[in-house]
């Protein structure tokens, strides 16, 4: 047993881990300050700045509603997707109009936000779109759907 007791120096961390913490720090504060980043402001007009015009969404509108009821017709689209198109055209103009998220709002969510016209025009699209047979021409449908897209205000 030696007389003299001998001291040893506690081990020192490696540099590596400081850094990997520094590191982890930094994206956790990076993720906190995604997640609670401000939204992109809206004009005093109340929509969103970079949207083009109604005329043009509405013509944009109308030209796929057509486009999607000659896909049916010549039979390139099934008849059921052509309902589900109509009805997707028409929820997407009007989201595109008032900067909503219209494409996921229910039929009462609609008739709430003062969407009445939409909403009775996607009910009336809604029996062709989810039955196992359609109820309805796709004609029929896209006549529903034009009517809907024509008298948006």
């Amino acid at each position: 047993m030696p007389t003299e007791s001998t001291f040893y120096a506690p081990l020192q961390y490696q540099p590596q881990w400081m850094w990997l913490g520094v590191v982890l720090i930094v994206l956790v504060a990076g993720w906190y300050g995604w997640l609670f980043r401000p939204h992109r402001a809206l004009t005093s007009a109340g929509r969103m700045s970079d949207q083009p015009d109604l005329e043009t969404l509405r013509s944009r509108c109308l030209e796929a509603i057509e486009a999607t009821a000659a896909d049916a017709d010549a039979g390139r689209v099934p008849v059921r997707d052509a309902h589900q198109r109509l009805s997707f055209l028409v929820r997407e103009f009007a989201g595109a109009a008032t900067a909503l998220p219209v494409t996921s709002m229910t039929l009462d969510e609609l008739r709430h936000e003062g969407f009445d016209g939409l909403a009775e025009g996607i009910a009336e699209i809604y029996p062709s779109e989810f039955s196992a047979l359609p109820v309805q021409p796709v004609s029929h449908s896209a006549d529903i759907a034009r009517k809907v897209v024509q008298a948006w205000n």
